[in-house]
């Protein structure tokens, strides 16, 4: 049987043991070590001359004094009882360091901060910030704001990138109002940007809808080329007093009409050439 525990070192009782209490002290005093481990500093190389009950170090490279110099670089020692205690870290033991305000995390090799090691993530499944990510909001983010900024390091530009499989495929931005759609845009279904809306979330009007071939743009049946306006649908007023706001334009078989003020309009023949 083994006389202590394979990870903390913790020693067992024996049977039929004597003075069980010197064993039981000795593993409580291992536990309130390496328990929520906090010391003071880890770049102190100079063992302290007067150190008090319980203070703790994370040795730097070349300590010096009679209980450190002969221990290695990252080993936690601690002052018990008028004695160091040397603990040697293994991967997965965190410490507190005090006059950094870090914790540090041990992968087996040596001591690193666990900031660096969130900063370094990667092959997240999901990542929820505020709330519950699931298998299709892979990350969610509840917040009244996220900024995203370009790297100080880098030439100063900052570009989102949305990716679809294939033409076909939707890579796009949607704006809901109490869960329901009211905005979306992108490319919705083939290669061109369009702006579409609704009022109910279920219904979608596309407003604006530009070609990626040529940049013609369409607005809702009005599109605009490089050297003409189309309107797509024709519309005659019901008279020269129908509903319309300065600058309205329709036509029909045989007029252009123009709305030249509030619910006034103005009509001119065509003819052929």
């Amino acid at each position: 049987m083994q006389e202590r525990t394979p990870r903390l070192g913790l020693p067992w009782l024996m049977p039929a043991q004597a003075q069980k209490h010197v064993t039981v002290n000795e593993a409580l005093a291992r536990l309130d070590m390496l328990v929520q481990a906090s010391v003071l500093s880890r770049t102190l190389s100079g063992q302290p001359e007067t150190p008090s009950e319980g203070e703790g170090y994370l040795l730097p490279d070349a300590p010096q004094g009679a209980d450190w110099s002969s221990q290695s670089e990252g080993v936690l020692m601690v002052f018990h009882e008028g004695v160091w205690t040397a603990v040697q870290p293994w991967a997965g033991l965190t410490v507190y360091v005090a006059d950094e305000a870090v914790s540090l995390i041990h992968d087996g090799a040596e001591w690193t901060a666990l900031k660096d090691q969130v900063r370094a993530l990667g092959g997240l499944e999901a990542l929820g910030v505020g709330t519950q990510a699931d298998a299709v909001n892979r990350v969610a983010i509840k917040s009244t704001g996220v900024l995203m900024s370009a790297d100080d390091a880098g030439p100063g530009d900052m570009r989102l990138t949305m990716n679809k499989s294939a033409a076909t495929r939707t890579a796009s931005l949607v704006f809901q109002s109490n869960w329901s759609g009211r905005a979306e845009l992108g490319l919705t279904g083939d290669e061109a940007f369009s702006i579409k809306v609704s009022d109910d979330g279920a219904s979608w009007l596309e407003a604006v809808k530009v070609s990626a071939g040529d940049g013609v743009v369409t607005l809702s049946g009005l599109s605009v080329l490089s050297d003409r306006l189309s309107l797509s649908a024709s519309h005659t007023p019901a008279s020269a007093a129908a509903p319309g706001q300065a600058g309205d334009l329709c036509w029909d078989g045989d007029f252009v009409y123009v709305c030249v003020a509030a619910n006034q309009w103005r009509r001119s023949a065509l003819s052929a050439w």
